[in-house]
């Protein structure tokens, strides 16, 4: 060792027993302060204790260290002093740890020499932050993984000239490690059960506008944070720490994209309390929390989908342009011939569109373009300037979603031709997890479509003084995509549940219910409400059915209309086939009659009627009630 290691050695020396100025008393009260529980990412346990969402031993000093708080804080302060490598690129700590060096070093006044960073310093110009926007993509109604939406960051950058865009901004995004061949039933369970790991991604933000908006036709709400430049700081530090020495396990339930996130935030923004769900995070709820802050939100952005946008300026052709347009795509008609500017501006965005879903034109398609762009060049100015945007903007904001809790009681009448008693009253208690069906209120969703999982009801007989469970609903998934000129969707529907058959002839036998059906629907009206008809291919499994089991399949004509604004109706007619049994009647009907009024953004009221009616004319069933349902 020569004279300047030595002195370097001391120096480091020197700078370790800077620790032991601080009492026992001190460095217990800060290691089980917020900010070092958040930036370890701590949580409570059960029965007392704390333990790190976090793996790996690489981010913990101490081998106590994931569930010791203190022991991992002194382990930290020694490590600040030594020569180690750490982590997946073998850092010093305090490169390996910036944001805890910054704290520890300023909360213990901490005399040890700062070391270089070539590596962290990289990471952080390539920011140059200014400020954090959250961002909401909102669900795709089309792909049932994705009818949620998702949750990102945008790390807005200083302003260097006046012609600073957001679209060169970054784009931090959180998501498991799935393999691309992994097939349906691995994702669900390890999904649910943490077996993916979580990675987080770096994308130019345009990158992101152009897969969220363009490719996959998703509206993007932009949310800005009230987070200033040092506070942008210690978010990205942070995930600097965990990307490079650690990772989370992933739970689509809980622990995914859109909670991370807000444990992030909460490191950011210390005052902010936002990761306190109960049970699961579903991304439009941590648009809420956030919401809920008072100043937490600076400004609200909408940027509408490509497909949306495209949809809208359709609209605002009359029909010769639009008959003009038509003749266009069925080459009945060139651009040549087109002088309306509208006209062929829709069918660039059209072919745009068209584009962008299926990578590629084709060369029919290509020609098109390049002669509309041609003829559209000739025409100079004048088209459509109406910022489509403004549309949906108070109709899709997740923030005004109402909750995805619901607890309801409804009060009903019940008949029933061949078991007795023939009718009663009964009263019905229903919880449900989440998180919106066809009859809410659409404010802040995709209309005509629902997810709803699971909930459970218990019914009770005035008469008969009994208690029955009625239904347990695992889930519900509806898709009814109007088709339209310019896009052609199927409508879909998946429905599993343990429920009460009313055709049966057994007092309140229980049975496994699957059903899958696709079909189409019709817009009625200008997007207020739809009509739709499905084939459906329905099994249900309970010992009272001979074989076990029975075959039903059903053909399904509805209309689910939006009344008012805040009242909707759904009128609905179900055929059903009882196939291969030969000890019942074999063919039913029903229908059914539901109104929905959103009394607020936590209340409605709900009414229902409903029939069966059998083909060999036994007394029909009938069932009508109303229901109180709050959401939280």
């Amino acid at each position: 060792m020569n004279i300047y290691q030595f002195l370097i050695f001391l120096i480091f020396i020197q700078g370790g027993l800077a620790k032991s100025q601080s009492t026992p008393e001190e460095l217990s009260t800060l290691a089980y302060s917020p900010y070092w529980l958040r930036l370890l990412h701590y949580q409570k346990k059960m029965f007392g204790g704390y333990e790190s969402r976090l793996e790996g031993s690489d981010f913990f000093f101490s081998s106590q260290g994931k569930t010791n708080p203190l022991e991992e804080l002194k382990s930290t302060v020694a490590s600040f002093s030594k020569n180690l490598k750490v982590g997946r690129l073998q850092q010093h700590p305090q490169c390996a740890f910036p944001e805890r060096f910054r704290f520890l070093k300023e909360k213990l006044q901490l005399k040890i020499p700062q070391v270089q960073c070539p590596k962290l310093t990289e990471y952080l110009e390539r920011f140059n932050p200014e400020s954090v926007t959250l961002v909401f993509s909102s669900a795709y109604p089309h792909n049932p993984g994705s009818m949620f939406g998702h949750t990102f960051l945008r790390i807005n950058t200083k302003i260097k000239d006046a012609k600073k865009q957001d679209l060169l901004d970054w784009g931090i995004s959180y998501a498991a490690q799935v393999a691309h061949d992994e097939n349906g039933f691995s994702f669900v369970f390890l999904g649910l059960t943490g077996g993916y790991r979580g990675q987080f991604s770096l994308l130019p933000y345009y990158a992101k506008v152009h897969e969220y908006v363009n490719n996959e036709s998703r509206d993007l709400w932009e949310y800005e944070l009230d987070l200033n430049t040092e506070e942008t700081y210690r978010l990205l530090r942070n995930i600097w720490e965990v990307e490079t020495n650690s990772y989370f396990d992933y739970y689509f339930l809980d622990e995914n994209c859109s909670f991370l996130l807000l444990a992030f935030l909460e490191v950011a923004k210390p005052e902010w309390s936002l990761t306190d769900f109960s049970i699961y995070v579903i991304p439009g709820e941590t648009i809420k929390k956030v919401s809920a802050i008072p100043g937490a939100i600076r400004k609200i952005t909408y940027r509408p989908s490509l497909q949306k946008k495209m949809m809208a300026h359709y609209g605002l052709l009359d029909s010769a342009q639009k008959e003009a347009f038509q003749d266009l795509i069925s080459y009945r008609l060139t651009p040549s011939e087109v002088k309306e500017p509208k006209v062929l501006d829709q069918l660039s965005e059209y072919l745009l569109y068209l584009k962008k879903n299926k990578s590629q034109l084709s060369q029919e398609e290509n020609r098109l373009f390049r002669l509309a762009l041609v003829q559209r060049s000739q025409l100079g100015e004048g088209s459509q300037t109406e910022d489509v945007g403004a549309t949906w903007a108070e109709t899709s904001r997740p923030d005004l979603a109402h909750d995805t809790y619901r607890l309801g009681v409804s009060s009903g009448y019940e008949q029933r031709g061949q078991l007795a008693p023939k009718s009663q009253l009964f009263y019905d208690i229903q919880f449900k997890f989440a998180f919106h069906d066809l009859l809410n209120s659409d404010l802040g969703y995709t209309p005509f479509s629902q997810v709803d999982f699971p909930g459970v009801t218990l019914r009770y007989y005035q008469r008969s003084d009994q208690i029955r469970l009625e239904n347990i609903h695992l889930l519900s998934v509806t898709s009814l995509s109007p088709l339209k000129p310019l896009e052609k969707h199927p409508s879909w529907a998946f429905h599993l549940e343990r429920l009460s058959p009313k055709d049966l002839l057994c007092d309140h036998c229980q049975a496994f219910h699957l059903d899958l059906g696709g079909g189409g629907s019709l817009e009625i009206g200008s997007q207020r409400g739809v009509f739709y008809s499905l084939a459906f291919l329905q099994g249900e499994v309970a010992n009272h059915f001979g074989a076990g089991w029975r075959f039903l399949p059903k053909w399904e004509l509805g209309m689910l209309i939006q009344l008012a604004y805040r009242y909707k109706i759904q009128l609905q007619f179900d055929w059903m086939w009882d196939l291969f049994q030969k000890d019942r009647r074999n063919q039913f009907y029903q229908w059914q009659l539901n109104q929905s009024l959103s009394l607020s953004k936590s209340w409605d009221f709900r009414a229902l009627l409903q029939s069966l009616i059998f083909y060999d004319g036994a007394p029909p069933f009938y069932e009508g009630k109303v229901s109180l349902n709050y959401y939280f």
